[in-house]
């Protein structure tokens, strides 16, 4: 009988054993694990998450390049298209096509003034500006078309300042533009190429 009673404390013995190591793995071993594995996916997260922005990073510089190289060559084509005459060339131009479109439209022009060409820019550029002001009368709609067919009509200009009023001959339009030329000969700064 000894030997099923000491069988059995052996048996509880090692049960109990058992039982203290696997209390053991599970407040040490398994917390330990649990914590490398939230680590590890904490980690993961992270690095999917980097390399999201990174991504998102490369569309972005891609996107601003795209840009960058659509204006480089619209700009390209812009100054190809500028005239190079001299500055009363371009007045006399300018001139003709505001007095054509004026009469086109039915518009009173009642003064056209050209400043001095200025250099524009950087310096040694060889852009430069001629500043035109002037003043057409006559009635709203005919001044919207006129300015819509001198948008259109192909002349190397921004419009730097405008107004509309009303006055009593009619709608006065005071605009102020910007026309552009590329010079003949630029001026070059000492030290420059």
């Amino acid at each position: 009988m000894r030997s099923p009673l000491r069988m059995s404390r052996v048996r509880l013995a090692v049960g109990a054993l058992g039982v203290v190591s696997g209390l053991g793995v599970a407040f040490f071993v398994l917390p330990d694990a649990s914590q490398q594995l939230a680590q590890k996916l904490r980690a993961k997260r992270e690095a999917e998450l980097g390399r999201n922005q990174q991504i998102q990073q490369l569309q972005d510089l891609r996107q601003l390049s795209d840009r960058i190289r659509r204006g480089q060559t619209t700009l390209a084509e812009l100054e190809s298209r500028l005239p190079r005459g001299s500055a009363g060339e371009l007045q006399w131009n300018l001139s003709k096509t505001l007095h054509s479109l004026t009469q086109k439209h039915g518009l009173r022009l009642l003064s056209v003034k050209y400043g001095l060409p200025s250099r524009e820019g950087a310096r040694g550029t060889d852009l430069e500006a001629v500043e035109v002001e002037f003043v057409a009368l006559g009635v709203y709609a005919s001044h919207k078309a006129f300015m819509l067919d001198l948008e259109g009509s192909g002349l190397p200009f921004a419009v730097r300042d405008g107004r509309l009023e009303e006055s009593p001959e009619g709608a006065r339009l005071d605009i102020v533009l910007r026309a552009f030329r590329k010079a003949t000969s630029p001026e070059r700064e000492e030290g420059e190429p």
